[in-house]
């Protein structure tokens, strides 16, 4: 038999599914819209270090920012600058990947995010590249030996900590 409590328990799990598609659509439109790669760059070849770590990324028109956790995104420097990137292919439809060369990064420096969401605190490099969109933050936990790497390769680096905004990489 058919109650009241069956319909909305079924109603309220459709709009938990519907929610659900919809916060994925548009994790994928905004991974999409920050993505940037660069088409005549090797990415195959020449690998000086990888970082494994987190990502926060704006949406476009400054409507906030998403992040992807801890150990779910790669850093990965080359020769000729770095790619931001999922760890596994299956991930990359929610999130950017993200080409810059060294001489297109204005300033790489050590960030911290505002609110303490652990114990742990987070930590990580705030990459500031306006020709290659809006700064990309990457969370590490070795964002010391990431920016000694970034400033051997001729990227000015502040290493004073500076907070993140809540709704902004800025």
């Amino acid at each position: 038999m058919f109650s009241f409590g069956d319909g909305l328990t079924l109603a309220l799990g459709l709009l938990v599914i519907v929610l659900l598609v919809l916060a994925g659509a548009l994790l994928n439109f905004g991974s999409r819209r920050a993505a940037r790669v660069l088409a005549e760059v090797e990415v195959h070849g020449g690998l000086v270090d990888k970082f494994a770590g987190g990502l926060r990324w704006p949406f476009p028109g400054g409507l906030g920012s998403s992040s992807m956790p801890p150990v779910l995104v790669s850093l990965e420097l080359y020769a000729w600058g770095l790619r931001i990137g999922a760890r596994w292919r299956f991930l990359g439809l929610f999130m950017p990947s993200w080409y810059v060369r060294y001489e297109e990064i204005i300033l790489a420096e050590h960030a911290h995010r505002a609110m303490r969401a652990s114990k742990r605190g987070s930590e990580g490099v705030r990459l500031r590249a306006p020709a290659a969109g809006g700064p990309m933050i990457f969370w590490t936990s070795n964002w010391s030996g990431l920016l000694d790497l970034l400033e051997a390769r001729g990227v000015a680096v502040v290493r004073r900590s500076t907070a993140t905004g809540f709704w902004s990489n800025q």
